[in-house]
């Protein structure tokens, strides 16, 4: 047992009153006056003996009241299983109120949400008004990062709203600690209220500080299932005007149930294209194919949705890509075009297919394709190799041909520069191609599978016949991918990733006298595929809250011309940072943007493209951590002076004050002393 006011102890010492006046008894006796002896009262002797063990009683209930009367007033209380010392002065309280999308999640009491903005309120009533609050939300704001008065905080808890932003729990006890330099010589506690999911509220990595008393308050929801929409992704990259489409929708049950029939919808730029159900087991993850068929040209909205309650932020999912009229194709040649890339190319509507010889080439017009063909110049400047090196590296994809004459030197200066296997010295053994990659996405689709799914060429296949070829080494980096190999096992078509481009070697020129490739069945969809997956892939959508880089195409922006982004059917509109990137364009939107939607670019009066802002999954998950789970992570963490708040046998406000002041008992001794003062008068009165 502590005291509060240990100095009223001294009042002790008034005990020695009572015994005084029992040891010189200051009675005072009565006289009574009698005329006639009838009326003389009848007198019971007590003996000695009886008389003194009455006062001692007496003496005793005196001597407790006072004591009992003493320690209240020094109010006493039991110290709390984890408290050091009581903590007196003024406080600097920080209160994390959740206000993320999970806590849209309902209990018996209803909302968590506004279950947490009571709890915040109840708090600042344990506390003295005189102390001093800060108030700390997922969102980080700059208002929020200083002390308050009670009533300020409460007006602050008041306008908080759901947000998309998510924080880990040691990002919020980091955030918390740093704001101790703020309440300099003050006693600082911490507040975390929230639903403590197991995907965010873990405390690897925080920095708790030890001058910090921490307070940890779990609200539960009474329904933990959720269904909601993971990604979506497209089996493959190329989209054409009017063709058929497969988007691949990624979904979970979050939950112990099994879920029948449940309806699932597309639409594109509004317009429903594909309606869908499907079965999911508990905890499952499917990936639910819809078909349909590709609009015209321009950039394409698209929205993908569910029914689920209570957490409905995850039931939909956006995503935008572009659908070009053509592609644009660059074949640079020595003196005169290629006749087999000419028939083509040239006559399909889904190319734009230009022609340039080495000499005459303008390299601003390289940034303008997809595509660049180096059709076997006799040697390449060293201009060119650099502004080709910037073309790949900046999402451009090149098909290169060696030269048919001329020396080779130039073109391994250019694969030097993308960190790729050269070529070394001309091979004249007639070789027959071998070995097609069916498994590349260059491939994918030119071969019939069986029955099991699978593509297997017969051993008699007809591929084309190589005459000399330039020796690709066989020992190539793992990124590089063998798309076409000789009987000998030597490369003739490898694959290899730039950065965000792709680059195409070929073994020998399109020249009938090295090879019939160029006459072969093969030509066409190999190269086909080359033009059609060359178009820069841009993402499907970004999330929020990641602070991710946005690249947009940029080959026509105006150093005049301002950038903006806009949300759809919105008056939202931002200026972001933009910068240059090759031909691209980089967006730095510095967390600006806080809904989901269709949102657009546009450079000036144009609008460049499209894009979709997804909210973060993280809170999707409704399973959550238990208070002894808190406390295992909290005692891994080395964090000692932490209390789980659960709140469930008194009210808030209470268990604060028991763990900050300890059980006080100056209750008890007030009737302590109230009742050896009734003892006291019932030994006068009743005792005779």
């Amino acid at each position: 047992m502590q005291f509060v006011n240990p100095f009223f102890l001294i009042a002790l010492g008034t005990l020695v009153i009572p015994v005084l006046i029992h040891l010189f008894n200051f009675r005072k006796f009565k006289k009574v006056y009698f005329t006639n002896v009838r009326f003389l009262q009848e007198i019971q002797q007590e003996t000695k003996k009886q008389s003194q063990l009455r006062q001692l009683l007496i003496l005793a209930a005196r001597l407790l009241a006072i004591a009992a009367l003493v320690f209240a007033f020094a109010q006493p209380y039991l110290p709390a299983s984890r408290q050091q010392k009581r903590i007196t002065g003024q406080r600097a309280v920080s209160v994390y109120l959740d206000n993320s999308f999970s806590m849209e999640s309902v209990s018996a009491d209803g909302k968590l949400f506004d279950l947490a903005r009571a709890k915040a309120l109840e708090i600042v009533s344990a506390y003295s008004p005189s102390d001093l609050f800060m108030l700390v939300t997922n969102d980080f704001e700059g208002r929020h990062q200083r002390f308050v008065s009670s009533e300020e905080f409460t007006k602050l808890v008041e306008e908080v709203q759901i947000s998309a932003a998510t924080r880990n729990l040691s990002e919020i006890f980091n955030r918390q600690s740093d704001m101790i330099p703020g309440a300099q010589n003050m006693n600082f506690d911490a507040y975390a209220i929230s639903d403590f999911q197991k995907t965010t509220a873990t405390l690897a990595g925080a920095r708790p500080d030890s001058t910090i008393s921490w307070f940890l308050v779990p609200l539960s929801a009474d329904k933990k299932d959720n269904l909601f929409i993971d990604s979506v992704y497209f089996p493959s990259p190329v989209h054409q005007p009017e063709q058929p489409a497969r988007l691949m929708v990624r979904i979970t049950n979050a939950s112990g149930n099994s879920l029948e029939k449940v309806p699932v919808k597309l639409t594109i730029n509004s317009v429903q294209k594909a309606l869908s159900s499907f079965d999911i087991g508990p905890g499952a993850t499917l990936e639910l194919p819809l078909s349909y068929t590709e609009n015209t040209s321009g950039i394409q909205y698209g929205q993908v949705e569910v029914t689920d309650y209570p957490i409905v932020y995850d039931d939909k999912f956006y995503f935008s890509y572009p659908i070009l009229p053509s592609i644009p194709v660059l074949s640079i040649n020595d003196k005169e075009s290629n006749h087999f890339l000419d028939a083509l190319f040239s006559g399909d509507s889904a190319v734009t297919y230009t022609n340039s010889p080495v000499n005459q080439l303008d390299y601003s017009r390289i940034f303008s394709n997809s595509l660049v063909i180096v059709n076997s110049p006799e040697e390449l400047s060293s201009g060119l190799v650099r502004e080709i090196n910037r073309f790949v590296r900046n999402g451009g994809s090149l098909a290169l041909f060696p030269p048919a004459r001329g020396r080779v030197d130039s073109y391994n200066t250019l694969t030097s520069l993308l960190n790729l296997t050269g070529y070394t010295v001309t091979d004249t053994a007639r070789q027959r191609i071998a070995f097609v990659n069916t498994e590349s996405e260059i491939f994918s689709g030119v071969f019939e599978k069986n029955s099991s799914g699978k593509v297997v060429l017969p051993d008699n296949i007809d591929l084309p016949m190589v005459n000399k070829y330039y020796r690709i080494p066989a020992d190539m980096p793992n990124r590089e991918e063998v798309l076409l190999k000789l009987q000998n096992n030597q490369p003739y078509l490898v694959t290899a990733p730039v950065e965000k481009g792709k680059v195409y070697l070929f073994g020998s020129p399109l020249d009938e006298s090295w090879s019939n490739f160029p006459k072969h069945m093969i030509f066409v969809p190999t190269l086909y595929k080359i033009a059609l997956l060359s178009n820069p892939a841009y993402p499907l959508f970004y999330t929020l809250g990641d602070n991710q880089t946005v690249m947009v195409p940029g080959d026509t922006v105006s150093e005049t011309n301002l950038c903006k982004l806009k949300k759809l059917n919105s008056a939202f509109e931002i200026i972001p940072e933009a910068k240059r990137s090759g031909s691209n364009l980089e967006l730095f939107l510095h967390d600006q943007v806080k809904e989901a939607g269709f949102y657009n670019v546009a450079i000036g009066q144009k609008v460049n493209s499209g894009l979709s802002f997804n909210y973060n999954r993280k809170e999707s998950d409704l399973a959550c951590y238990t208070a002894s789970e808190l406390e295992d992570q909290a005692r891994r963490q080395s964090i000692k002076d932490i209390h789980i708040i659960k709140g469930k046998k008194s009210s808030l406000v209470q268990e604060i004050r028991q763990i900050k002041q300890g059980t006080p008992l100056w209750k008890l001794f007030i009737i302590l002393a109230l009742v050896f003062l009734g003892i006291e008068i019932a030994l006068i009165r009743l005792l005779k």
